[in-house]
């Protein structure tokens, strides 16, 4: 393959570039007056979309004021289907099948094309109220059904947007999460009975939540859990044994892939609809077909993460969990085994994302007889503190595996240094903190930084910390250059999960390469709300 590229005419390879570029540019995010539009491909389909829509919209209504102000209802209204079925995160979707896309992809669309149905019912409403207003009408048909039933959807359209917004989100998301759910469910029977002739696209959207909910009824099961709080931080472990001898355990142990993520609750005696309120969902944190165990870890916050967090530290040998899924791209593996160089970034719980991807490289390559793989594969994780590396291997993990991890994972602790208060994990050997750039010192997020649980000290320990430590924060002007300074012809993938601002002083870093043409995979698994 490399001898082909490097038969390729300098035309060709000017062509390729450019269109990298231009990809790599409709990757970068919009922000206006701090409002995040989303990335600016994303926002540029959603633009041309809003023109395609309006132009349905006024088409042929010439100058009928109630023909156009109908019409942005009804345009609105056959977005519905559409919408809805962007949200379905099953991976029998149809849109994930005839596009490729996973359901985060598609969940940005889906939140583009609600601001854009939002707008034209906002639409709807008000030139309808002008009317009524300049006809003197509004007295008398504000108490009629339909009117009544058509501001209670604008309202609730009102409350799903305004809960939607980044900042409320990270205030609260299970505000969000239950606003969202409950008054999407609401607005189809508010929708039904406003007017008669948006029907058939209720209709749809019914036969998509019914379809939705049955997928979700087929891919939850009740399992006997192990709670382990994680010695020395707020870190929960959630471990679910694989018994082969269960057909769904072992119709679901095949469907497990790193990089996909599960839903996880409590038992509850109310109905299913409101446990799947009560849900959260987290990624894979190992590889369930060769430790013969789901497991599953997570920052103690508070809500449902704290309640698990409470059984664990009551001591219990088991609970009961409910579990969902899984989600999520099931390819990312594959994707990553046909590049020559692969960087993977983690900033605390983020490695949940990185470390089982980094262990099926290591297993991919074990298998195929490579032994030189592993040095094509750089992994960095930033923590708060050097325990919350303990739970990256599972306690049965052989002296090969760990060897392997201290040489090639690169643990940074971000807050304190030896000497400075904090103790050194037995068996550690520290590093010392090479010099760094302002530009480059990364931070943890909201989330790294408050701790809400410390561990019970009945608890076992799940393993040792991972033995090479850096105390400092990483380099990543340094650690990217030099896993590009292996050659132009490579095809490099960069991985990251973790805050945004660890997200995006990667990107920054990554980006002046893809300018210089280099071909580049990237994949950012953002947890910042």
């Amino acid at each position: 393959m490399k001898h082909e590229r490097a038969r390729e005419q300098p035309r060709t390879w000017k062509l390729r570039g450019a269109f990298r570029r231009l990809v790599w540019w409709a990757g970068e995010r919009v922000d206006v007056f701090g409002y995040d539009l989303g990335k600016r491909g994303e926002t540029l389909v959603a633009a041309g979309w809003m023109v395609w829509l309006l132009f349905l919209s006024v088409c042929q209504t010439d100058d009928d004021y109630l023909h156009l102000t109908k019409r942005f209802g009804i345009v609105g209204a056959s977005q519905l289907p559409l919408h809805y079925l962007l949200a379905l995160k099953s991976p029998l979707s149809p849109l994930q099948y005839l596009t490729g896309l996973s359901h985060s992809d598609l969940n940005i669309f889906h939140q583009l094309l609600g601001r854009l149905v939002t707008v034209l019912f906002y639409a709807h409403s008000v030139l309808y109220l002008n009317f009524f207003i300049q006809s003197n009408l509004l007295a008398k048909r504000i108490r009629n059904r339909d009117v009544l039933l058509g501001l209670t959807a604008i309202t609730c359209f009102t409350l799903i947007g305004t809960t939607a917004l980044g900042f409320l989100r990270r205030w609260n998301y299970r505000v969000f999460y239950t606003t969202h759910v409950v008054l999407a469910t609401a607005l189809l029977p508010v929708l039904y009975y406003h007017v008669h002739h948006i029907r058939i696209y209720i209709y749809e959207v019914a036969t998509i939540y019914l379809a939705q909910s049955l997928l979700r009824y087929v891919t939850t099961a009740t399992y006997p859990a192990s709670l382990i709080l994680v010695p020395g931080t707020n870190l929960l472990q959630i471990k679910v044994p694989l018994d082969s001898r269960s057909l769904r355990t072992r119709w679901s142990q095949a469907h497990y892939h790193p990089g996909q993520h599960v839903y996880a609750a409590l038992p509850a005696p109310y109905p299913r609809l409101l446990r799947n309120l009560r849900t959260n969902p987290f990624t894979i944190a190992n590889l369930p077909h060769r430790d013969r165990e789901l497991r599953l870890v997570a920052r103690v916050l508070d809500g449902n993460t704290r309640r698990l967090a409470a059984l664990g530290a009551s001591n219990k040998t088991t609970v009961p969990v409910v579990l969902e899924g899984p989600y999520g791209p099931a390819d990312h593996l594959s994707t990553l085994l046909t590049c020559d160089r692969i960087l993977l970034v983690a900033g605390g719980v983020g490695a949940t994302f990185t470390i089982p991807l980094y262990r099926a490289l290591c297993a991919a390559a074990e298998a195929r007889g490579d032994r030189a793989a592993r040095r094509r594969v750089r992994v960095v994780w930033a923590v708060r503190s050097a325990a919350e590396t303990a739970w990256a291997l599972p306690p049965d993990a052989g002296a090969r595996e760990r060897r392997a991890f201290e040489e090639d994972v690169e643990v940074y602790v971000t807050r304190g240094r030896v000497g400075d208060g904090m103790v050194e994990p037995s068996g550690a050997r520290a590093t010392p903190p090479p010099p760094t750039h302002a530009a480059d010192d990364i931070e943890l997020g909201p989330q790294e930084h408050e701790g809400l649980l410390t561990s019970h000290p009945d608890q076992p320990h799940a393993a040792e910390p991972l033995s090479t430590i850096r105390y400092s924060r990483p380099d990543l002007h340094s650690i990217v250059s030099e896993t590009f300074a292996g050659g132009s012809g490579e095809t490099v993938a960069a991985v990251v999960c973790g805050p945004v601002g660890l997200s995006s002083a990667l990107r920054r870093e990554v980006g002046r390469w893809v300018g210089r043409g280099r071909e580049v995979i990237w994949w950012a698994e953002e947890f910042g709300w």
